[in-house]
């Protein structure tokens, strides 16, 4: 009898839980929404108080100021009072990783309704001009930002003398030179006489000026010469690879006076040495020998006319066969020579063949 209060009420709560679990889940969306509601309206009351209105007049203004690579333009649009938007218009001398970290700076100005903000870390001298462009188109004052510091270059510039040789040696060469900041190696490509491929292996040059300097690239291959113009705002970068693409185009390169005087010199070896055996010929080989040497003095050798006279009184026509032979151009001459002989002449050689007989 004492749990019959107990059962009952039991029941009664199990009977009316199902209907009160909907009104209670809906308690927390509504506390939640009156909530919500007051911080809202409070919040943007509190923006409309904290952010005056600025003292200048509806409009789009364009402004500079120095960064770190050079001048930042950037453009300005006010309405009612409010800068509504800031934006980059040029920053082509900034280096682009620190340009996209300050790049934040344009959302923190249109928030804060100011250029007084603090410069992003690791970025400082393109925030300053960044926030100093700003400054610069709403009130046109000139904000002139501190200079960065300069860096010097590792070595001082040369450029390197290229004379183009009348052929190149196919094949892959490479060589190094110093650029701004360090060595520069390059490789190049000789195919069929001519340059066909360029490329940078490794280089100390930040990426900003390095991608400038490639644009030599291109005139190389186009012209097949590395004899081309440096590339403004990157000089030594630009400079670094044309000199690399000329040492190893020196080393493909075969030059005229390279490639005769080995050819000229074995010549002229050559000559020194069959010149002496030409002379000698004559002595070497007897089948040709005796002709060259009889030849040639029976051509410069001439018999006087005196001694053609004597000869012929010593031994006249008749004489015996043992007798010396007469030269075969004295033979010739001698029929003309025999009818101006004196008769007195003919007399005593007749006599004297009688008397050797």
């Amino acid at each position: 009898m004492q749990l019959l209060p107990t059962v009952a009420a039991a029941a009664a709560v199990l009977f009316a839980l199902p209907r009160t679990v909907p009104v209670l889940a809906a308690v927390p969306e509504k506390l939640t929404t009156v909530v919500e509601q007051p911080v809202e309206a409070a919040s943007s009351k509190a923006e409309e108080e904290t952010l005056p209105k600025l003292p200048y007049a509806d409009g789009v203004y364009v402004g500079s100021s120095r960064g770190y690579g050079g001048a930042i333009r950037v453009q300005v649009t006010m309405e009612n009072g409010s800068i509504t938007e800031a934006e980059i218009l040029d920053a082509s001398h900034e280096t682009k990783q620190f340009l996209r970290r300050a790049k934040r700076l344009l959302t923190t100005v249109v928030e804060t309704q100011s250029w007084k903000v603090d410069a992003v870390s690791e970025a400082t001298y393109t925030s300053r001009g960044i926030l100093g462009a700003v400054q610069n188109a709403l009130t046109g004052e000139v904000v002139n930002n501190p200079l960065p510091p300069q860096p010097k270059p590792a070595a001082t510039l040369v450029v390197e003398e290229f004379t183009a040789p009348s052929i190149y040696l196919d094949g892959i060469y490479t060589a190094e030179t110093m650029g701004f900041e360090g060595q520069i190696t390059v490789q190049v490509t000789v195919a069929e006489d001519k340059i066909t491929d360029i490329t940078i292996l490794s280089a100390e040059d930040e990426e900003e000026y390095l991608s400038r300097a490639k644009q030599v690239i291109p005139a190389i291959l186009e012209g097949q010469s590395p004899n081309v113009d440096t590339v403004s705002g990157a000089t030594y970068s630009s400079t670094g690879i044309l000199n690399a693409v000329k040492l190893a185009l020196a080393k493909a390169a075969v030059a005229p006076a390279e490639k005769t005087a080995p050819e000229q010199i074995a010549s002229e070896e050559t000559a020194e040495e069959t010149a002496p055996s030409e002379a000698a010929e004559p002595g070497e080989t007897p089948v040709t020998a005796p002709t060259v040497e009889v030849v040639q003095p029976e051509e410069k050798s001439a018999v006087p006319v005196w001694l053609k006279e004597v000869w012929q009184q010593l031994f006249p026509a008749d004489a015996p066969a043992s007798s010396e032979p007469e030269p075969a151009s004295s033979e010739e001459v001698l029929p003309t020579s025999e009818p101006a002989l004196p008769p007195e002449e003919t007399g005593i050689e007749s006599e004297t063949e009688g008397a050797a007989e």
